[in-house]
């Protein structure tokens, strides 16, 4: 069950909001993104179709999952000759638009701790 189609996110935001060959994969994206997040697919109401929609736009545009080149601490500009420095938080690491597409898809088999070693018990 998907939280939002095409044919709402047209009627919603009008049909100019992306190019009709990228929609679908827009709205998957979004409808991906809500799942991943935990929004519960069995609620009508209208605020998760509306959020779905923008979500939708937002994908489309490659800003749903844009690359991060991760947390910046501070930032510091200077005017004259141009110098520009950036510092990152301890640990912080640049992230693919795609992975964290990919970690929404998957968190529900990811383990929350980071590892890939799974503690199995028996019923």
């Amino acid at each position: 069950m998907a939280y939002i189609t095409v044919e709402q996110v047209d009627s919603l935001l009008g049909s100019e909001w992306a190019d009709a060959s990228a929609k679908p994969l827009a709205v998957q994206q979004a409808n991906d993104w809500l799942t991943a997040k935990g929004v519960p697919v069995d609620v009508d109401d209208e605020r998760i179709t509306r959020a779905g929609a923008y979500l939708s736009k937002m994908a489309a545009a490659g800003t749903l999952y844009a690359d991060s080149d991760g947390d910046v601490k501070s930032e510091r500009v200077k005017a004259d000759t141009v110098e520009v420095e950036t510092s990152f938080q301890d640990g912080s690491r640049a992230v693919a638009g795609d992975m964290l597409y990919i970690r929404d898809l998957l968190r529900p088999w990811l383990n929350p701790f980071g590892s890939s070693v799974r503690i199995l018990s028996r019923l």
